[in-house]
């Protein structure tokens, strides 16, 4: 898993988290399934990353991402849209 640096957003901090995609084919190889996974860690300012101020949100789709900038950019935007109540279901008003 890579971190990459920081970004601030609305007075929260995103830290985009790029993995490559774990094979699930008894022989460890599926052309599907080549390439990045992606998460966001959404925190406040210093916070730690075990408090109650950060959060790590998945992003799930079905298909891997191809390149990795690609999934460190949708990994940022993910983030921006969750702060900005765009996702149903994830909310970072009591952080």
């Amino acid at each position: 898993m890579a971190t990459q640096p920081l970004l601030l957003y609305k007075g929260y901090e995103l830290h985009p988290l790029v993995f490559a995609r774990t094979f699930s084919r008894f022989d460890g190889h599926s052309r599907y399934a080549e390439g990045y996974d992606v998460a966001v860690r959404i925190c406040r300012p210093g916070a730690i990353a075990t408090s109650s101020e950060s959060r790590v949100f998945r992003l799930n789709q079905a298909n891997a991402f191809s390149d990795f900038g690609m999934a460190r950019r949708a990994a940022q935007q993910q983030g921006k849209d969750i702060i900005d109540g765009k996702v149903s279901g994830v909310s970072v008003i009591d952080m």
